[in-house]
């Protein structure tokens, strides 16, 4: 591996953060008691703070992330809680896991990459949830820095969740710390 090497930036990144207090997301906490307990899983978890929250809650976790040093940290987090977490290293842009579609709540904050989506919304059995929140172009917020690939644009989530039941969803209300705004969704896949 070289020094640029991406993996190993993410790993140095989440060792730099060790220690650091790992808080679920303020708009996951808002929307759990819309969820029903359940096999959850957590894409490009990080350190796995959402994983945590859920966990500690009830749900069965399997949480994928491209960072072996992050998942570590979730391993010990998860250990010193008394949780059970399933954890898998994995760059979701280049293979994705084989995971079976029966997950009642697929969860991904704060990454975007659009071809994983499809894979994403069929791995949430019938009538389960996803939960998305990331970087979104909406609103009257400074744009930031970030690649237009890892941006929404104005309502984006709504034609990606197009035919599901949106039982939450907004953009452009709240900034970014990286610039531009947020903008989340939860949705409940149509029964069979």
């Amino acid at each position: 591996m070289t020094r640029d090497d991406p993996r190993q930036k993410w790993n140095q990144r989440w060792r730099e953060r060790r220690g650091e207090e790992m808080v679920a997301d303020s708009w996951l906490l808002e929307n759990i008691p819309l969820l029903p307990v359940g096999k959850g899983l957590d894409l490009a978890c990080g350190r796995g703070r959402n994983s945590l929250e859920l966990a500690r809650r009830g749900f069965s976790i399997c949480a994928i992330d491209y960072s072996a040093e992050a998942l570590e940290q979730l391993q010990v987090a998860a250990r010193r809680a008394n949780l059970s977490i399933a954890t898998q290293v994995c760059d979701l842009e280049q293979a994705l896991p084989s995971l079976a579609p029966d997950f009642d709540l697929v969860l991904c904050f704060f990454y975007l990459h659009r071809p994983l989506l499809p894979w994403m919304l069929q791995r949430v059995k019938p009538g389960g949830y996803a939960i998305l929140r990331t970087f979104s172009s909406a609103g009257n917020f400074p744009p930031g820095d970030l690649d237009a690939q890892f941006v929404l644009q104005p309502q984006e989530l709504l034609s990606i969740f197009s035919g599901w039941e949106i039982l939450r969803h907004e953009e452009g209300l709240e900034p970014s710390r990286k610039g531009g705004s947020l903008a989340g969704i939860l949705a409940r896949k149509p029964p069979l």
